[in-house]
């Protein structure tokens, strides 16, 4: 089989030919369909997680295809089932964590693509407990974003416990928050998009969109403020300077959470924790519960990432479009 291999940090990605693998009797083996492109690859290739990564490595973690191989021990994967798998490989499955299903906070994980092979392969083997199916009316091609870029963002929204009418603030329409606007209008919000780029208002718009702020022309935190202030803030974006911004746009009780891993602090001042109580967390993709919701709930209110299909062959033209900005939304290898 046809594997893209990540030899070294700061490398192409080198094509390679592996042995088919060998499943254990609670494994299933995946033909892989599509592997979305996520920004989190560049991390791996581009050495940011050197440390943490395990080279050579197969990245991909946004893989969705068909079970073509199934262990014995797995009983509710069929050979044929529209499969697919997450950032997280495994887990340990028995710390207080995983046993609450919030398998993302478990210190004993495995990653797809960082310390287990990817999706970045004709062929992928994966723990039986840990394969996702995918609805039968979702597109193969269309699910591969749900399982990072998609649960990441679901899993956000039903952390802050939305409730129907509540303003929810998506800053960022891009690859993740093209996917929260119409998550967070589906769950009965009211939503105001928040971008840098006056071309995006109309998007917006049809993504579902109530309200439109362009935060290079207008001072989001005021113009928040004039709509009552938000209730809740998703922010999708990597510079903690734009995020600072949107604090004072927050209402009483408001709750933002942070889902772009921006290195740079980020402060609150003390006063309006202790009288408007707001809170300020974060959201970190997540664990199989809200993976299979995820994508039941995509499938039931026809949600769907923008895609670019490229051929597998052109992967590293690929990562250089994310590198350099010019996918639009989300890139999706086809493997098949």
């Amino acid at each position: 089989m046809k594997v893209a291999v990540c030899k070294e940090p700061k490398k192409p990605l080198v094509f390679e030919e592996w042995d088919m693998p060998e499943i254990n009797d609670d494994e299933v083996l995946i033909q892989v369909h599509y592997c979305g492109v996520c920004h989190s690859d560049l991390h791996i290739v581009d050495g940011d997680w050197a440390d943490w990564v395990s080279y050579p490595t197969v990245p991909g973690h946004e893989v969705a295809g068909i079970a073509v191989k199934v262990g014995k021990e797995v009983t509710w994967i069929k050979e044929g089932d529209r499969v697919g798998m997450p950032w997280i490989y495994s887990s340990c499955e028995v710390c207080n964590y995983c046993v609450e299903g919030d398998e993302p906070l478990c210190p004993n994980q495995e990653i797809t693509g960082i310390t287990k092979q990817g999706g970045y392969a004709e062929y992928m083997k994966a723990p039986g407990r840990f394969v996702t199916k995918i609805p039968d009316n979702l597109d193969l091609a269309h699910a591969a974003p749900l399982f990072c870029a998609g649960v990441t963002v679901y899993a956000a929204l039903k952390h802050l416990n939305i409730k129907p009418d509540e303003l929810v603030a998506v800053q960022g329409v891009g690859g993740l928050g093209h996917l929260a606007i119409q998550y967070a209008k589906a769950m009965g919000a009211k939503v105001a998009a928040l971008s840098h780029s006056q071309e995006k208002e109309e998007f917006s718009g049809e993504l579902g969109a109530d309200y439109f702020i362009n935060t290079s022309k207008t001072d989001p935190a005021e113009e928040l403020k004039k709509l009552g202030g938000a209730d809740v803030i998703l922010t999708t974006v990597f510079k903690s300077e734009a995020i600072q911004t949107l604090i004072g746009g927050l209402a009483p009780r408001g709750r933002l959470s942070v889902v772009g891993a921006a290195r740079d602090p980020i402060q609150v001042i003390p006063f309006d924790l202790i009288t408007k109580r707001i809170v300020v967390t974060g959201s970190a993709v997540g664990g199989r519960k809200l993976l299979r919701e995820t994508l039941q709930f995509s499938a039931d209110f026809g949600i769907k990432p923008l895609v670019e299909i490229h051929p597998f062959d052109k992967v590293n033209e690929v990562l250089d479009r994310v590198r350099e900005g010019k996918v639009r939304l989300r890139a999706v290898l086809k493997m098949v």
